[in-house]
């Protein structure tokens, strides 16, 4: 029987591993605004982030991004590669993958080793890391883990998803595993129809969020967009430059989103509007009016061979709990107003 997890909040905040398909040059920036979220997330306390697919973190370090973060902001957190090769079945540990990517997954097993209490772990990108370690460990995950966020996966029952298939075995591993999942499906693409709800796609002009935000995170945003090299614009000294003539190239541009819904219910956020633009507060007045656009609901999803979903809401042998959208005309400004407000208020080193 799947049972909700509660909050672990420590006195530093609610430990968290974040596992994330980045890279630079990116495949798709959503994940430079990600990382950012994380860290604009105080309660969030960052024990260690997994830069998914090792083979590709290779040749486009995700590791880039990651230290102008810390940079920007003084936190500092472990981070490590992953797996570089597809699992081979959901039982599949990755102890057959070359030594050079391994380290991802002997981070998450020290990671909550150490812990105190239960750990909440979201993921963006596949699950492979993920899968692999819950074979090779899993009594201490099932200890440790006290929820489990998974962006991935394709509303439309029996369709195929992008992170999906970057590792269809690991995805299967794991919603067989009885872990707390909280399933975040990124497909479909539009809010039409009624699967569309289930999704947690949501889009923005750049330029409605990040004119707030400091000069040096709107470098970051810059450096990441515009593919910067490293051997011709140094990743820290970006941060202190002058990029402001590229700035018209970035503002106007649209962005895709997927993962900040989980990120905000991960750190325990209330998303509720207030003087007519969408907060997301961290103790919210007790009269607040429950206007929240989206919720998660107890679940049965499985997938076959191939990983292609079917899923069954509310059911009664729930494996999950998924996301769902309670109002379609609220939750992408709701989104991106929150997104506004933590890229500038995001708390950076003096």
């Amino acid at each position: 029987m799947f049972m909700v997890a509660a909050l672990h909040l420590s006195a530093a905040g609610i430990p968290v591993i974040y596992c994330t398909d980045l890279f630079h040059p990116h495949d798709d920036p959503d994940d430079h605004f990600d990382l950012a979220t994380l860290f604009a997330l105080p309660e969030l306390e960052v024990k260690a982030i997994l830069l998914d697919q090792g083979d590709k973190q290779l040749k486009r370090p995700g590791a880039i991004p990651v230290r102008q973060m810390m940079h920007f902001t003084g936190r500092q957190a472990p981070f490590a590669i992953g797996l570089g090769r597809k699992l081979a079945s959901p039982a599949d540990d990755g102890r057959a993958q070359p030594a050079e990517f391994q380290a991802a997954v002997h981070l998450l097993l020290k990671t909550l080793r150490e812990a105190a209490g239960p750990v909440t772990i979201i993921s963006a990108g596949s699950v492979r890391d993920l899968c692999a370690a819950w074979n090779r460990e899993p009594t201490l995950i099932q200890r440790k883990v006290g929820r489990l966020y998974l962006n991935i996966g394709n509303a439309n029952r029996r369709q195929s998803e992008y992170n999906v298939d970057l590792d269809p075995q690991a995805y299967i591993g794991l919603l067989r595993s009885g872990l707390p999942l909280y399933l975040c499906f990124c497909l479909p693409m539009r809010q039409e129809g009624s699967n569309a709800l289930y999704s947690t796609w949501w889009q923005f002009r750049q330029s409605e969020v990040l004119p707030s935000a400091a000069r040096e995170l709107q470098n970051y945003f810059i450096y990441a967009l515009q593919k910067c090299a490293p051997e011709e614009l140094d990743p820290a000294q970006a941060m202190q430059a002058d990029l402001r003539p590229w700035r018209r190239l970035v503002w106007e541009m649209d962005r895709n989103m997927w993962c900040t819904a989980s990120f905000l219910h991960a750190a325990g956020r209330t998303v509720r509007k207030a003087g007519g633009a969408w907060t997301a507060s961290r103790r919210p007045p007790s009269d607040a009016p429950a206007t929240a656009p989206f919720t998660f609901i107890p679940a049965r999803i499985e997938a076959d061979q191939s990983g292609a979903t079917t899923w069954e809401p509310n059911a009664a042998r729930p494996n999950a709990q998924l996301f769902k959208v309670l109002s379609p005309q609220d939750y992408g400004p709701a989104m991106r107003d929150c997104l506004r407000e933590l890229l500038g208020s995001l708390p950076h080193a003096p």
